[in-house]
């Protein structure tokens, strides 16, 4: 089963019937709660669509902080501990929406690693450069500083975690740590490592965002979109599938340049998947979009009904 994410059509909808309506017509009977959702929309759409993972804040928060955007509104990095610990206590809200509709997964930004050079001015130094010399250079500096500059942030991601693997394992809910799509967000590549290490046997894992690992690859920070396959598939929770243009993404799969067989053999029957196509995308799109990831897919479920 593939999901849809309500990020799709969230923005279009009043009320969670009319939202409902538009998801069942394009042929989807489950979901992930995206971050727009608000708390009066969860418990209608789980009366009608199964509901397999919600996206860390939910249900939606009314205030964002000044610079910030709803969808990384407060870090579990924060060096503020009032922001860090906001953070904590709204994840376990959104783990406690996740219990109530019956989701197996959340899916979090984990926060960033304040810097100088932001992920954004070395996206825009790519766009500009194409990934030629100049841009290079720029990624060298950018990564020293991230190298040098990181370490607070990832312990206090670390101490964050720790607070709420306990609180999530009670739930009977996994957490899921996305692969971002700014440079200066955690986890990068080497990050996994350290967190995968100290949570060793817990229910948190990787969930893995097709668009963001292509976007990062064609970036240099890492050498193949893969990778983080290759090497964390046996921490895998679930996978944000979509589509990619140049550097843009969230495109509807099947109207880009990903190859979605790749990704299918590092799924195993219990791997969620969340179709996370963005508005931009026409509903034919995304229509095509579902058949396409079904035929894909649905091999490899067979295929693990028998080998894994």
């Amino acid at each position: 089963m593939i999901a849809l994410s309500t990020a799709y059509n969230i923005s279009k909808h009043k009320d969670p019937v009319s939202l409902v309506d538009e998801i069942e017509s394009l042929g989807f009977s489950a979901v992930e709660l995206n971050v727009e959702v608000p708390e009066r929309f969860i418990s209608e759409i789980a009366k009608r669509l199964k509901i397999v993972s919600v996206h860390n804040y939910c249900p939606r928060i009314d205030f964002i902080p000044e610079g910030r955007t709803i969808y990384s509104p407060y870090n579990m990095t924060s060096i503020d501990e009032n922001e860090r610990t906001t953070a904590v206590k709204l994840t376990k809200k959104t783990i406690g929406v996740a219990n109530s509709v019956g989701a197996k997964a959340i899916v979090i930004h984990s926060g960033e690693v304040d810097m100088e050079i932001t992920g954004r001015a070395l996206a825009k130094k790519y766009n500009e450069t194409k990934g030629g010399s100049d841009y290079k250079n720029y990624l060298e500096t950018f990564l020293s500083e991230r190298k040098a500059k990181s370490k607070i942030f990832l312990e206090n991601v670390l101490k964050s975690f720790d607070e709420l693997i306990s609180y999530a394992e009670k739930k009977n809910v996994k957490i899921g740590v996305e692969n971002r799509f700014w440079a200066n967000e955690i986890p990068s590549f080497d990050d996994y490592k350290i967190i995968f290490q100290k949570f060793y046997g817990t229910s948190l894992g990787l969930w893995y965002d097709v668009g963001h690992s292509i976007v990062a690859e064609k970036q240099m920070l890492v050498k193949n979109h893969l990778d983080f396959l290759e090497n964390y598939s046996d921490r895998l929770i679930g996978v944000h599938l979509h589509d990619v243009i140049d550097v843009y993404d969230h495109k509807a799969p099947g109207t880009g340049e990903v190859n979605f067989s790749e990704i299918a053999k590092f799924l195993n029957e219990n791997t969620i998947l969340v179709n996370e196509t963005h508005p931009s995308s026409t509903k034919e799109d995304l229509i095509k979009s579902q058949k396409i990831l079904n035929g894909i897919f649905k091999t490899t479920e067979k295929i693990c009904a028998n080998l894994c």
